[in-house]
């Protein structure tokens, strides 16, 4: 099971929003993997940083590595989730995006994908589920139209917007498949580093139903 988490914009909570669904599906299934392309998931989950090879590495055309040397580039958190964090700023040559869908679909434990605003081809979009996460902003919504079309929409609320869930929907038409109120309860939570021990209470009842 594959899930990407992207946006058409920063600033939308696509990290948080994918580290939570990240860690609710680990609680679910025991084992789940977290794939960080943006660089900020172990900081929102508590983790050091390092400077070890991530997925840019393993991406890079002349490393014809398998399934099993990406999940050894994993760092396992307490409940079950592996993250792996991007490594490199750059992949090397033309990207093996083949190779990385075929070792997602080879897996026997779900695979969380926080793409941000980055680039990821169709094969890896056709290989699961693609939410896009957004807040109820018209520039947002602008650049979404110009991207392809997801699977689900995950609308980050916030009190004061003249724009409303329903609009969302009809702007992309897509559905909405669920909706997170901004709490800085949340923000505190990842300023602290505790995210992982109050994702069930914060962010988890708000999030779509982990498969």
């Amino acid at each position: 099971m594959l899930t990407i988490f992207h946006s058409p914009k920063g600033g939308s909570g696509t990290t948080v929003t994918a580290a939570s669904f990240a860690l609710a599906t680990a609680d679910k299934h025991g084992k789940a993997m977290l794939i960080d392309m943006c660089g900020d998931s172990r900081a929102v989950l508590g983790m050091a940083d390092t400077d070890t090879p991530g997925l840019n590495d393993w991406l890079g055309e002349s490393h014809g590595a398998g399934a099993d040397a990406l999940i050894s580039l994993g760092t396992a958190i307490a409940n079950g989730l592996l993250v792996v964090h991007p490594g490199s700023r750059f992949v090397t040559g033309a990207p093996r995006w083949d190779a990385l869908v075929e070792a997602v679909g080879s897996w026997d434990f779900p695979v969380i994908i926080d793409a941000g605003t980055h680039y990821f081809p169709d094969e890896l979009r056709n290989a699961g589920n693609n939410w896009l996460v957004t807040r109820a902003c018209y520039l947002a919504l602008r650049r979404a139209t110009r991207m392809p079309r997801p699977a689900g929409v995950i609308v980050v609320r916030e009190q004061g917007r003249a724009l409303t869930v329903r609009d969302v929907e009809a702007v992309l038409n897509t559905p909405v498949v669920a909706t997170i109120s901004f709490d800085p309860s949340v923000s505190r939570a990842v300023d602290a580093g505790v995210l992982p021990d109050r994702n069930s209470e914060l962010l988890g009842p708000q999030l779509p139903a982990v498969p």
